[in-house]
């Protein structure tokens, strides 16, 4: 299906096939500014993205909250993103933490709070995160895994991977779709990295 929607939108020649989509996903968030899109394994359902339809980026730069708005989301300022944590790091930005997997609760957040800083609510710094672990999504937390070996830091900004006012992506072809329509620097679909 994923190559089906590449060849259908011209993209498959543009597509690099990549072996260790995770670590290649993380790499880049680290070394780079890029936003990236992930669609990966089934769609999850729910009111929030955790991982497998996620747009996600560096949490630790600020700016980044403002290009994510311009390239996709467009969304008012004061609308705070979220991060995936890994569980084993909750400690480090959560004040009286415990495992929330569906980003349904909220926490203070500690004086390590600048390495999650662009996915925080800009007025009180509270954070609505996701913890992540690998019995939950072991190929997520290699994401963030991989993003913490190059950076030290233990999360990700993660938010739904789609345009404001339009439904999550449910499909590769929604995916390609919504690269082609916005200013996203990257889509990890499947095993395959499309780059703009």
């Amino acid at each position: 299906q994923i190559k089906d929607a590449l060849k259908n939108h011209d993209m498959l020649d543009k597509a690099q096939y990549v072996d260790d989509i995770d670590d290649e996903v993380g790499e880049l968030l680290a070394t780079s500014d890029m936003v990236v899109a992930r669609f990966s394994g089934r769609l999850e359902w729910g009111p929030r993205a955790l991982g497998n339809r996620s747009i996600l980026a560096n949490p630790s730069d600020p700016r980044i909250v403002r290009k994510i708005n311009n390239a996709i989301k467009m969304r008012d300022f004061w609308m705070p993103f979220g991060p995936s944590i890994l569980s084993t790091r909750i400690d480090d930005y959560l004040v009286d933490p415990i495992n929330s997997p569906y980003m349904m609760l909220a926490f203070d957040t500690t004086e390590k709070r600048d390495d999650i800083s662009a996915a925080l609510h800009p007025y009180d710094f509270t954070s609505r995160p996701q913890t992540v672990t690998p019995e939950y999504n072991s190929g997520y937390e290699k994401v963030l895994k991989s993003f913490e070996s190059k950076t030290g830091i233990g999360g990700v900004l993660n938010t739904s991977f789609n345009i404001h006012g339009y439904p999550i992506v449910w499909d590769p072809e929604r995916a390609l779709d919504t690269l082609n329509n916005s200013s996203l620097d990257a889509l990890a679909i499947g095993n395959y990295l499309v780059r703009k």
